[in-house]
């Protein structure tokens, strides 16, 4: 039954990034095929990695099935909860954080990046370059690694969930960038969020029985 935890914690993390692909097509900022894989990937290899951290630190804690559950859960009441509890337009992808000044560039951009996904496309050329792509996909890859060590916690394998993870990256992007280019509109944007954080809530209910 891991396998169903598996798709449909695919879904949930990436159903944000389909807010992101919808802000984008809004825009008129297209995502090559190139960098929508590099975007999946590098979501793809963090999940890996946090599944694995997971199963790490659930050899040293007697109850890391209900732990990773309720994380899980928790997870879920933030990203639901998040989007309407802000007063920004931001994309839903990512949290609300104020930008500080900071002196190492590569970082100063990263932390613009989270602030709005729009500023990736750093040279504002409407087009995301696989440079701008893994400065994107590390930003959206940051709600996987809580997720991950939640799912690692519960048992979950670290293989079926990246994959799971990296084909509904590329799926929400490529399907939420379509949808906003046709419709012009961000209203499914802003449900997105809070469809994630339901499904999350119920995939963590279902580990916490089983």
């Amino acid at each position: 039954m891991h396998i169903i935890s598996a798709l449909a914690l695919g879904i949930a993390a990436n159903l944000d990034n389909f807010g992101v692909g919808v802000s984008y097509g809004v825009q008129k900022i297209r995502i090559p095929f190139l960098s929508n894989f590099l975007i999946a990937l590098l979501s793809g290899v963090i999940t890996f990695v946090s599944v694995l951290t997971g199963h790490l630190l659930g050899q040293f804690i007697t109850v890391a099935n209900v732990l990773g559950a309720l994380m899980i859960v928790a997870i879920g009441f933030w990203v639901g909860l998040h989007k309407s509890t802000s007063d920004n337009n931001l994309p839903a992808a990512v949290p609300v954080m104020k930008t500080y000044s900071v002196a190492i560039k590569p970082l100063s951009c990263i932390v613009k990046i989270i602030k709005s996904p729009s500023l990736a496309d750093l040279d504002a050329n409407n087009i995301i370059s696989t440079k701008e792509a893994m400065a994107l996909g590390l930003t959206l890859s940051f709600n996987c690694i809580a997720t991950g060590v939640g799912a690692g916690l519960t048992g979950l394998a670290p293989l079926p969930l990246s994959i799971s993870v990296f084909l509904f990256s590329m799926v929400t992007i490529s399907s939420g960038y379509w949808t906003g280019w046709k419709t012009a509109s961000n209203r499914l944007e802003r449900w997105s969020q809070l469809f994630s954080g339901v499904l999350l809530i119920l995939i963590g209910i279902y580990e916490l029985l089983n």
